[in-house]
Formats: structure tokens, C-alpha cells, sequence
């Protein structure tokens, strides 16, 4: 009996999802990716390969969406182009940081695009894209250590997040989002943050929270995009979890939270 039990349990054990690494620089933009990818939970890991800040967005077209459409529209009108993908996430890279990984649930038979986001410009953005099979990886999500909910313009979910670990993120909502989690300065009084927040007061703003210390915890995410972050904060103690996404925090997108 007991070898039985054993044998359904190796069986029925799914596999951690697999690693493509898409590397980064002010001017390139390279995904590993050597054929179509099986459907399924995939971890990015972004490299820099010059230390420089950088951002990857990745996201699989819309269907009947081109990708010269989607690149024509990217270089035109960004806004226009966010409604041609389903952007599942992506990762940003502070300057002198070497590495960071986030978990895709890739969809099946899509083409995908990987947008380095350096620079003001998006005429200079490069944009490569990759596709995916219609066959599964097998691949589980990983486990995560504290989940965020994001529902319309709301946070919801975890009130504690780890230092160092990874961190669910699922949009529920109708809006794209992304989301900034900064420390709150010794002595800063939530209620006063909330005001600036909702005031979007640039001065009282830098008085409040350590910007320095911030990091982009959720890259730009459309509906219904789940994605499994793997974070690391610079600091522990109190932080407010922010989308400033065309002027979300002003409509009261904001949570207090605290690291650990």
C-alpha cells in the first residue's frame, strides 16, 4: 500500500516552470527563447547586461492584432497600444542591479512581444517578439509568500509583504495598473501621506516617503493578468503600495503596508 501512495504522489507532482532569461541594455533587447514556448507558468528572468536601469513589459497580442500593427502603435501612441495586448507583466531593473525574475501564465498558440523601455522616447523602444504552442509545460506557479489583489482602483490582499519572496499579483480590474511600493520617512503619518497622494503634492510627497528606496514592485499589468514576482525590498518597515498610472493615486489607489 505504501509504495502505491507513493507512486500516485510522484505521478500526479508537476514540474517548477521553466526559465527563459531576457537580456537588457539601453539599445538591446534579447529573449532567450528558441522556438515556439509551451503554455503555461514561465519564469523571465531579466538581466542587465550593463548595469543600467532598465524595464521589460511583456504581453501576448490580442487576437487579429499584428505585430507591425502593435509596434506602429507603440511608436505613435503607447496609450493606443495597451489595448492591442494583454500585458501579463514584466520587470524593472534599478541601476547596478544585475538580475530579477517574474512567473508568466503564457497562453497558449499567442504571439507575445518582450519591450525594453528604456529612454523617454518610444520610437526607441525595440520590441522582440516570441511565440507559444498550443501544447502545456506541465508547470506549476510558484508558491507564493503573500498575495495582492488589485480590483478596479483598489488594493486588496496582503498587509504584509516579505523582504524577499515572492509576491502574487492578480488584476481583477477593468484599468491597467502598475505599482510602486516606497517606504514611508521616520515619522511620516499615513493621514498625511493619504493627503498628498490624493492631492498628487509633488513637495509634501518627497518629505513623506523615501523615493530612493522605492521599487516598482508590479510592472504595468491589463485585466485579468496574474503573475508571480520574485521582490526584493531595500528596506523593511512601513511602505505604501501606489499606482500612479494616469493619476490612479488620485482616485484613492493606495495601501499601507508593511515589509518584513
Amino acid at each position: 500500500v505504501g509504495l502505491c501512495v507513493v507512486g500516485v504522489g510522484v505521478g500526479s507532482a508537476q514540474a517548477p516552470p521553466p526559465t527563459v532569461t531576457v537580456t537588457i541594455s539601453e539599445s538591446s533587447l534579447v529573449v532567450g527563447a528558441t522556438g515556439a514556448l509551451a503554455a503555461g507558468p514561465t519564469r523571465f528572468e531579466v538581466v542587465s547586461s550593463d548595469d543600467s536601469a532598465g524595464e521589460v513589459s511583456i504581453g501576448a497580442l490580442r487576437p487579429g492584432v499584428t505585430l507591425d500593427a502593435f509596434t506602429a502603435a507603440l511608436r505613435s501612441n503607447p496609450n493606443d497600444a495597451i489595448e492591442m495586448a494583454h500585458l501579463d507583466g514584466g520587470a524593472s531593473l534599478a541601476e547596478g542591479q544585475a538580475s530579477r525574475a517574474v512567473t508568466l501564465d503564457l497562453r497558449a498558440s499567442s504571439t507575445y512581444v518582450a519591450i525594453n523601455l528604456a529612454g523617454e522616447n518610444p520610437a526607441d523602444w525595440e520590441v522582440v517578439s516570441f511565440t507559444t504552442s498550443d501544447q502545456s509545460n506541465g508547470a506549476s506557479a510558484p508558491q507564493a509568500d503573500a498575495r495582492v489583489g488589485i480590483f478596479d482602483l483598489r488594493f486588496r490582499g496582503a498587509k504584509r509583504l516579505p523582504r524577499n519572496g515572492v509576491v502574487r499579483f492578480q488584476n481583477n480590474g477593468w484599468a491597467p495598473h502598475f505599482v510602486l511600493a516606497a517606504p514611508l520617512r521616520r515619522g511620516a503619518k499615513q493621514r498625511a501621506v493619504a493627503r498628498a497622494l490624493l492631492l498628487n503634492a509633488e513637495r509634501p510627497l518627497g518629505r513623506l516617503l523615501d523615493f530612493r528606496n522605492s521599487i516598482e514592485a508590479q510592472s504595468l499589468i491589463t485585466r485579468d493578468a496574474v503573475n508571480y514576482n520574485e521582490l526584493r525590498f531595500p528596506k523593511r518597515g512601513r511602505h505604501v503600495l501606489v499606482c500612479f498610472f494616469e493619476g490612479h493615486n488620485t482616485q484613492g489607489m493606495f495601501r499601507f503596508v508593511r515589509v518584513r
